[in-house]
């Protein structure tokens, strides 16, 4: 509630959150790196803004783009570039939805941070998200470029309280099989310990 004052964010807000660089290069990023979907974001967000109070919560370099797209349709917007990334955490705290609507991904790691911070979630079918999100019980996949059905999805969260409650609780389990010592001691006994009995 803190965070949400200090950036004028009305309480009858929804705050939905967008955290990458999806801008070419790394100046004001007015031309889209189209893999990461800030076209197919923005055209959800415009759709969204005409049913409900939005506000987007933008950080990252490089977000002129969206931020141009933004300004246009008159949808309110923060953007915030910190280069320590624990203070993104106080960001993800404030959302109510975040979106992944990229064409491609090696990860990423907006997932696992999303579900990590209680965010409820709605992604592409990109990178490890489909290994990740059990759709319907810990957030929502769709097609990539699909917008129709992002907006679909987007809306049963934003009218349903008790949904998002769920996926998060949901989410916050799931999250833990992902826990670095956990990750690190199966590579270890599945690839590592293998390769070096191998060379001995």
């Amino acid at each position: 509630a803190k965070i949400r004052k200090e950036l004028g964010i009305g309480a009858d807000q929804l705050i939905i959150g967008s955290f990458q660089k999806d801008g070419n290069g790394w100046r004001k990023g007015l031309t889209p790196k189209l893999i990461k979907g800030p076209d197919i974001f923005c055209d959800m967000i415009t759709k969204l803004a005409k049913k409900n109070k939005i506000h987007v919560l933008l950080t990252g370099p490089a977000r002129g783009y969206v931020i141009k797209r933004l300004r246009d349709a008159k949808i309110n917007f923060s953007h915030f570039y910190s280069r320590n990334y624990l203070s993104l955490i106080k960001y993800f705290q404030i959302l109510d939805l975040y979106l992944i609507t990229s064409r491609e991904e090696g990860g990423p790691k907006a997932l696992l941070e999303s579900l990590a911070c209680g965010v409820p979630l709605v992604s592409a079918k990109v990178g490890m998200v489909p290994e990740v999100i059990d759709d319907g019980k810990n957030g929502f996949l769709v097609n990539i470029e699909d917008v129709d059905s992002f907006c679909l999805k987007a809306g049963e969260l934003i009218e349903n309280v008790n949904l998002r409650k769920t996926f998060v609780l949901n989410g916050l389990n799931a999250v833990k099989s992902y826990d670095y010592s956990l990750i690190a001691k199966m590579y270890w006994e599945e690839i590592y310990s293998k390769l070096l009995k191998y060379e001995n």
